[in-house]
């Protein structure tokens, strides 16, 4: 396994947990690591794997199904803060607070609002685009999320430990581009050199 260790001045800029439909286990490489910031695990990085050929991507993506996610409301707070989903994706907002809670978005990727609801009742949108859709609530304006939709399934999130792993890449030379909500897009270019490698790069996106 080889390691990279990248800090931002090398970066160049934005990242994915890969759902790879049919890939070769046995052919394709693994990218992983751990994204930090200032040192400190981040559960809000998004990574994806980004100039894969586009012939590859259709074969993989070939009669997938459309994908359902979920973002709770939960404690006047969205769960996750930050979600990777694949384009056609339906997002479900079931409110499971005590209050009454409206979900909506101003983004180009995806404009909506779902209106005011009441506790137990969920509400859904469909993302048929890709890019960042930040979403809010206009009865608590503290609560924010950010769902980061793909044109591929090649993405990963972070979990608390900072971890990510996406599989399913074939030899080649590649970018790997980490979107973080409060520092935007970092990215680095890295080469899958052989089949079945497995690539560890690690990025601290506020390392001096």
């Amino acid at each position: 396994m080889r390691r990279y260790r990248v800090w931002p001045f090398f970066l160049m800029g934005a990242l994915l947990p890969a759902i790879v439909f049919g890939a070769d286990s046995r052919k394709a490489g693994i990218v992983k690591g751990v994204i930090v910031v200032s040192g400190r695990p981040t559960a809000d990085a998004i990574v994806s794997v980004e100039g894969l050929p586009g012939d590859y991507l259709k074969a993989q993506t070939a009669g997938a199904k459309p994908k359902k996610a979920v973002i709770d409301q939960r404690d006047v707070k969205f769960i996750p803060r930050v979600l990777p989903v694949i384009v056609g994706t339906t997002v479900d907002f079931p409110n499971n607070d005590k209050s009454w809670h409206n979900v909506f978005s101003a983004s180009e990727a995806k404009k909506f609002d779902l209106g005011l609801y009441a506790p137990g009742k969920t509400r859904s949108v469909t993302l048929d685009k890709a890019g960042v859709v930040r979403i809010l609530c206009n009865v608590h304006p503290n609560m924010e999320a950010f769902v980061v939709v793909k044109e591929h399934p090649f993405f990963s999130a972070t979990d608390k430990r900072g971890n990510y792993q996406i599989g399913g890449i074939p030899p080649g030379k590649y970018r790997l581009e980490v979107w973080h909500p409060d520092l935007g897009v970092k990215p680095v270019s890295f080469n899958m050199a052989r089949e079945g490698e497995v690539l560890a790069i690690d990025l601290d996106l506020k390392k001096k």
